[in-house]
């Protein structure tokens, strides 16, 4: 029979790691679980799902990657097993995207949809640090203030936009049935055991065995410190895209100030919700558990993972602009003993050419 899995996130939930861990596991998902893992390149299900939703993603939509859909249709086309996409951005697709990409998919005799979700004192604040990692200006007490709900409107962090799983799961259930609506929870801090990861539950999640993937992969997408996301924060106002093009924000400042320099002299805990902020957590949690609960999907792990306790609020110091000199310290003094050193001596052929010029000299005199 064939089945074709949809992974649609949500962002923030493990969802990089579970990918190249996928990717890397390919050919043993193949020939062992009967599970393709289509594409050529790693970024192909990036492709795809920007290419599905080219009035949003319009930036992204690439023409040069629109094969890229089609070819990946045509191979799961070819192969009676299961197969998987997986990619985050199918997480904000709408009812009339949902269509259009099961009727690509006519082919399989089911379709289903598999969302991986953490809960909100998790979640809030990871999503908000991600982006100040791309850029953007604002302290968590404002980025908590702008997705509550007293602050809905059109100007609105689009948070909910990829985090309601209440709304996702509504809208593939209208497609495919709710009870093709899996739902893998990232085990709560402290209470996974082994052989009960996001990764396993994930992989049992589509009925296979996790032994059948045993390739293992680095963590990746990791978390800097409270002082170094308000470093970064800060540092953000002098590099807004007025100031600077993102190619070049991204390159030298996601990938080498932060993944080769913060990353490597990260110390201490991320930034998190505060008591009041936890609590607002905890209410929100409970209307959204509900809902799912009332739905009755399939769980792979334990919805108790998506409750937060009104206790669960991060009561450390405030960072101070000390300590945002001593990160800033520790990244300037690793770059000194660890960066690149410049060669500014004069190329090997630009030497070698002077020197033949100068027996030239000699020899005409």
């Amino acid at each position: 029979m064939s089945v074709v899995y949809v992974h649609v996130g949500l962002p923030k939930t493990g969802t990089t790691h579970v990918q190249d861990r996928l990717w890397r596991n390919r050919d043993h998902a193949l020939a062992r679980a009967g599970l393709l893992y289509p594409g050529n390149r790693i970024d192909d299900h990036f492709h795809a799902a920007a290419h599905l939703q080219p009035e949003r993603y319009l930036d992204w939509a690439d023409p040069a990657h629109a094969g890229v859909w089609p070819s990946m249709v045509a191979q799961m086309r070819a192969w009676r097993g299961s197969s998987l996409v997986s990619h985050e951005l199918f997480a904000n697709a709408g009812p009339e995207h949902i269509r259009r990409l099961v009727a690509d998919l006519s082919f399989a005799d089911e379709v289903h949809a598999v969302l991986t979700v953490r809960d909100l004192a998790r979640q809030v604040p990871s999503v908000w640090q991600e982006n100040v990692k791309n850029q953007r200006q604002a302290t968590l007490d404002e980025f908590v203030e702008s997705i509550s709900d007293d602050h809905a409107g059109p100007d609105q962090e689009p948070f909910w936009e990829f985090q309601d799983y209440r709304r996702i799961t509504a809208d593939w259930s209208e497609v495919v049935g709710p009870e093709r609506v899996h739902i893998v929870t990232v085990p709560a801090p402290g209470t996974a055991s082994d052989g009960d990861g996001l990764w396993e539950r994930f992989v049992r999640a589509l009925g296979m065995d996790p032994a059948d993937l045993p390739a293992e992969v680095p963590s990746s997408n990791k978390s800097l410190s409270a002082t170094q996301t308000e470093l970064l924060r800060r540092l953000n106002g002098r590099l807004q895209p007025e100031d600077i093009e993102w190619r070049r924000y991204e390159r030298l400042v996601k990938g080498v100030l932060i993944g080769d320099y913060l990353f490597a002299t990260r110390d201490g805990r991320p930034e998190g919700l505060t008591g009041p902020q936890a609590a607002w957590a905890a209410r929100k949690s409970e209307e959204m558990v509900a809902e799912l609960v009332r739905r009755g999907h399939p769980v792979a792990g334990t919805v108790q993972d998506l409750r937060v306790t009104a206790t669960a609020g991060d009561e450390s110091a405030a960072v101070t602009d000390g300590d945002v000199v001593e990160a800033a310290l520790d990244v300037i003094a690793l770059w000194a003993k660890t960066g690149p050193v410049p060669d500014r001596s004069p190329a090997l052929t630009t030497r070698a050419a002077d020197l033949v010029r100068r027996v030239r000299r000699r020899l005409m005199r």
